[in-house]
């Protein structure tokens, strides 16, 4: 039965979109909307049938599933990365889609950035070219897996990103397939950086990643995500780590190798990344933990801001995790040092890839020990932090700028992810106009990250689905 707003406060809220809850628990179910109105509708008809919403989430028995994240993602079909034939088939069928960047950017139409604009073959052939090679008929075992979907340095990056296998795309189910050779239409990346590549007349543009990619619909969301990253990842390694000699890509741009492997160089002993197996030869993904900390008593969640991030934004605390630790460690570890606060229990909420370069943020909520002061002056990141009320948070998420970012406001925070990155890497030296103090430096709160972004999930999810976290911490 659907129940009013005051009756859903004793259910269990699940993020499904941008402005949606969905109540399951004690044999409720009903939507209740960001405004407190509970809605039903189509809604509660494709909840109950099992299908995926048309927006942003989807709900999946406990899971939270957050933006960037498929719903459903392509059938990536990795055994085939390893096989020429299929990826070269796969290439050269007429339903096969290429998203092409330049500059990490995606192109976009014209008229809408929001909607990435798929090309096909004949739009990117330039770019392509023959395809993936391989090793010449009777060749040695060793050089035929040295030589599984290459492409040689010259050539612009191509990535096999998998099969759409999905029987319809409204109720995204599944048909019986062939797991071995799917059905459905294929997905290549193509980097266009560097080549000439005339987007006016095919009706796109390059869309702003950020701005581009927080707009898109769901399933292309996901899409984008894996093939930014992908792209990210192939134009940023082109040097062997071990030796220094140039890189080249394999398994249709999922490996890169030595290219000491396809041709030995006089005087050199072989390169160690040969043999073994060796973690800067694989995609990269870090792992980022971010969390929503509130007080003992449940009312107040901590939030912080650095001094570059657009003014008036605060957000949930985040770090990378580090060698040795766990979620739940890294917790303690960066709430710790960023605002001087001890914290108990920790809780998994979820988690999103985000394709900036390409970090997998873990969700996390904590519950802090009783009778503590921020303070700020330990590593020095943080511009402020304090401790937020659900009410004021909930007024700041009522306006319609709270939410809003312009281009130059998303370049700070791309600026300050590479700033964190480094710092993280290899801290720098404090200044002494750098430090801020124990008090920090007071702001005017007014903004908060985009739903978009697991920080604005987590603050969402707890001022609004008025959660009972703290018994579960």
């Amino acid at each position: 039965m659907l129940t009013g707003p005051n009756s859903l406060q004793k259910s269990t809220y699940t993020y499904v979109n941008r402005n949606i809850y969905i109540s399951i628990s004690r044999g409720y179910q009903g939507i209740l909307t960001a405004s407190g109105r509970c809605q039903t509708s189509k809604w509660i008809k494709r909840f109950n049938s099992g299908t995926t919403l048309s927006n942003n989430r989807i709900y999946m028995g406990d899971n939270i599933v957050n933006f960037y994240a498929g719903q459903p993602p392509l059938n990536r079909v990795a055994f085939q990365r390893h096989c020429p034939e299929k990826v070269n088939a796969h290439l050269k069928h007429q339903s096969t889609r290429f998203i092409v960047f330049k500059d990490f950017e995606p192109l976009v139409h014209q008229e809408d950035t929001s909607k990435p604009l798929y090309l096909d073959r004949t739009h990117v052939d330039q770019l392509i070219g023959e395809g993936f090679g391989s090793a010449p008929a009777g060749s040695s075992l060793e050089a035929i897996k040295a030589n599984e979907s290459t492409r040689l340095p010259s050539l612009p990056a191509l990535v096999f990103l998998g099969i759409d296998d999905r029987e319809n795309s409204i109720t995204n189910a599944s048909p019986a397939v062939d797991h071995l050779n799917p059905q459905g239409a294929a997905y290549f990346a193509v980097d266009a950086t560097g080549n000439e590549f005339k987007e006016d007349a095919l009706g796109g543009q390059w869309g702003n990643a950020r701005l581009s990619g927080g707009a898109m619909e769901a399933w292309d969301a996901g899409l984008f995500s894996q093939a930014r990253a992908l792209i990210d990842w192939n134009g940023r390694n082109k040097f062997c780590p071990a030796c220094g000699s140039p890189t080249y890509s394999l398994w249709a741009g999922w490996k890169r190798n030595c290219t000491t492997a396809l041709h030995s160089v006089e005087g050199k002993k072989p390169c160690f990344s040969l043999r073994g197996l060796h973690n800067f030869a694989y995609p990269r993904t870090d792992p980022v933990i971010i969390m929503g900390i509130l007080d003992s008593t449940g009312d107040k969640m901590l939030l912080g801001r650095n001094k570059a991030w657009p003014k008036g934004m605060y957000s949930c605390l985040a770090g990378f995790i580090e060698p040795g630790e766990s979620f739940e460690d890294a917790v303690r570890r960066e709430v710790l040092e960023e605002a001087g606060i001890e914290v108990g229990p920790v809780r998994y909420s979820s988690s999103q890839p985000w394709p900036f370069p390409a970090n997998l943020m873990v969700g996390c909520f904590g519950r802090a020990k009783d009778g503590q002061k921020i303070r700020l002056d330990l590593d020095n990141e943080l511009e402020d932090a304090q401790w937020f009320s659900r009410s004021t948070i909930k007024t700041i998420m009522s306006s319609s700028e709270a939410s809003t970012y312009t281009r130059l406001d998303l370049q700070k925070l791309d600026d300050r992810s590479n700033q964190s990155i480094a710092a993280a890497l290899a801290p720098a030296e404090r200044k002494s106009g750098d430090v801020v103090g124990d008090e920090g430096r007071k702001n005017e709160f007014t903004k908060i990250p985009p739903d978009t972004a697991i920080a604005g999930v987590l603050m969402r999810q707890w001022a609004l689905g008025d959660l009972d976290l703290i018994s579960r911490l």
